[in-house]
């Protein structure tokens, strides 16, 4: 029998014997001889409360734990927050630029992924970073696929899982792309 229903036993049997109290007594109130008829009950329930000790005690534990868990991936989960906001604030020291998987195939200009995140706002004297999370080679080439390069940076070819750094140090806009794969193209705002 489970917990929920040896609850659900006591609670009926209690209604019982406050019933038969009622009868007993003639709706008075008063026990007379009650004692003899609700003691057999009175020691059911009182074994039954025995019984489930154990499982009540686990139930805490259990609860307990769980407090614990929740509060541990909530810290977590503020700490990820945080993290996230740090990296992604136009005041971030240090912004991180993904060159996806599969960019050097036409296609990630029509959803301006070519460059993960493809427009950048930092401040003066931030650094950008650019990592090629592709298999392929790239470049990020200040200037445009149309204009050509503009002299400002030029990583030459990243290879795969390398990177790229570059600090901007003047305000303005900072359009680039990739020499070997002129479709990709992003920008840095800089403020």
């Amino acid at each position: 029998m489970t917990s929920m229903d040896k609850m659900g036993m006591m609670v009926a049997l209690a209604i019982v014997v406050a019933a038969v109290g009622f009868t007993m007594t003639g709706g008075s109130g008063v026990p007379s001889d009650i004692s003899v008829t609700v003691a057999p009950v009175i020691e059911q329930t009182k074994e039954i409360q025995r019984d489930m000790e154990p499982t009540v005690e686990k139930i805490k534990q259990v609860a307990k734990e769980s407090k614990e868990i929740l509060k541990d991936a909530e810290t977590t989960t503020q700490k990820g927050m945080q993290m996230a906001e740090e990296l992604t604030s136009p005041k971030a020291s240090v912004r991180l630029v993904s060159i996806p998987e599969g960019t050097s195939v036409p296609g990630c200009e029509q959803k301006d992924l070519c460059y993960d995140p493809p427009h950048v706002i930092v401040f003066e004297d931030a650094e950008v970073t650019w990592k090629n999370d592709d298999t392929a080679a790239h470049t990020v080439t200040s200037g445009t696929a149309s204009g050509g390069p503009n002299g400002k940076f030029d990583s030459s070819l990243i290879i795969a899982h390398d990177t790229y750094s570059y600090k901007f140090e003047k305000k303005g806009e900072y359009p680039y792309f990739c020499m070997v794969h002129p479709w990709m193209t992003g920008s840095v705002s800089v403020r």
